[in-house]
């Protein structure tokens, strides 16, 4: 009885253990396998992470050199890591294949992952409708604002039929609303304390992101990198034909052709006066050692000086970069609009990005029944005198996709992919 109770048992058992065995040893190789593929994916991930440290320290420069993205294969605590890239500078992309090979043998790892993934670079310059640095009230009634909107300080709305249209408003400081019928069409961002009820139509957060740095923008950089430097005071009348775009110095006979890949312009301790109609990328920016240099203004008093671009489709001008022209005006020392006030006065048409490092608004003068229109982008409040028709201001949103050159650009990650 006792030896038919052993062979039952072994009957039993044996198969039992050799299938634990075969299933433990199993499960050994699987988890070695998870864990050697996390590993690859992580080595694959550090050749990222790698890549968005060098953009985030430099918003200028090496975006898109070659030799810049440039990265040997290198052995990395666990494995190998290596990276290859694709760059399209004219759309501001960055494609990039990473590798990660776990193991002491490159060339035959334990494991391999490929990350596939796209960085876009954007300019707050281009990305957000209004930027103000500081604090600010609006105490204007009747009034919409298009595009993201973003302050570092305080926020005071104290006119009525306020609208904040097509983006989020970011506040760094407090928010104030004591006008009525005050309206956010997005997702509302402040790190004080929020006041009143405006009508929001997404989500309240009740703190500031920590990404939110205000843009600084680089002197050296444009007196470094300019294709067209001036020295003293200038009027600049861009002129756009069916093949190709120039500038001309009023008052001279020197013309300039303004390059396929985009041109930056500087005015070194000189004040500038812009107007005409753009074909092509265009920074103009000053700098200034002079209190009463480094301004730049649009339009002329004495004629009908509006600054457009230009449309290949009709020959004719648009307000809009959707078809590739752009400009983008960074003065060091103040910002002015000009509209005609010689008789008959005129409305004034400024397209552009309208950056102004000086501490003092925008200003902008013009006839007593006129209409000031901007289109694009602005980092300070507009100080109206005349222009009694009043003022429209529109976010330009091809700016972000045709950018003009030598803007600071953040890397945005917007595709990634693990195989």
């Amino acid at each position: 009885m006792a030896i038919v109770l052993v062979n039952m048992m072994v009957l039993v058992l044996v198969p039992l253990v050799i299938y634990l065995l075969i299933y433990t040893t199993s499960a050994l190789k699987h988890s070695s396998k998870e864990k050697q593929l996390g590993m690859a994916g992580a080595l694959a991930n550090s050749s990222l992470v790698d890549l968005m440290r060098q953009f985030s320290q430099n918003y200028y420069e090496g975006h898109y050199d070659p030799q810049e993205l440039a990265r040997d294969e290198a052995f990395r605590s666990a494995g190998f890591a290596s990276s290859v890239t694709e760059a399209d500078a004219a759309a501001h992309r960055l494609y990039i294949e990473a590798s990660g090979k776990y193991g002491g043998n490159a060339a035959n790892p334990l494991s391999d992952k490929k990350l596939h993934a796209a960085v876009q670079f954007i300019s707050d310059l281009t990305d957000f409708g209004t930027m103000i640095d500081g604090a600010f009230t609006i105490s204007a009634s009747n009034i919409t604002y298009y595009g993201k909107w973003w302050i570092t300080g305080n926020l005071s709305i104290t006119g009525s039929n306020v609208r904040f249209a097509g983006g989020p408003l970011i506040v760094g400081g407090n928010l104030n609303v004591s006008g009525t019928n005050v309206a956010v069409d997005g997702d509302v961002y402040y790190s004080g304390t929020l006041s009143g009820s405006p009508d929001v139509s997404g989500a309240t957060f009740s703190f500031y992101p920590s990404d939110m740095v205000y843009p600084s923008l680089r002197e050296d950089y444009y007196k470094v990198n300019y294709a067209y430097r001036l020295t003293s005071d200038r009027t600049l009348r861009f002129n756009a034909y069916p093949s190709s775009g120039t500038f001309t110095v009023v008052g001279t006979t020197i013309t300039v052709p303004i390059v396929e890949s985009g041109m930056i312009i500087l005015g070194e301790n000189a004040n500038l006066t812009v107007f005409g109609t753009v074909r092509g990328r265009v920074t103009v920016a000053t700098t200034n050692t002079s209190g009463s240099k480094g301004k730049i203004t649009v339009g002329q008093s004495s004629a009908a000086s509006d600054l457009l671009y230009y449309d290949p489709l009709t020959g004719a001008t648009t307000t809009s970069a959707i078809y590739g022209n752009s400009i983008a005006l960074l003065a060091s020392n103040g910002i002015a609009l000009q509209g005609k006030t010689s008789s008959p006065a005129q409305d004034l048409t400024a397209c552009g990005i309208f950056f102004n490092r000086g501490s003092q608004n925008i200003s902008a003068s013009g006839g007593s029944s006129k209409k000031l229109y901007i289109y694009g982008t602005r980092n300070k409040p507009v100080t109206l005198s005349g222009f009694g028709g009043g003022n429209a201001m529109a976010y330009d949103v091809w700016l972000n996709v045709n950018p003009p050159p030598g803007l600071p650009e953040r890397p945005v990650l917007m595709t990634w992919h693990m195989r």
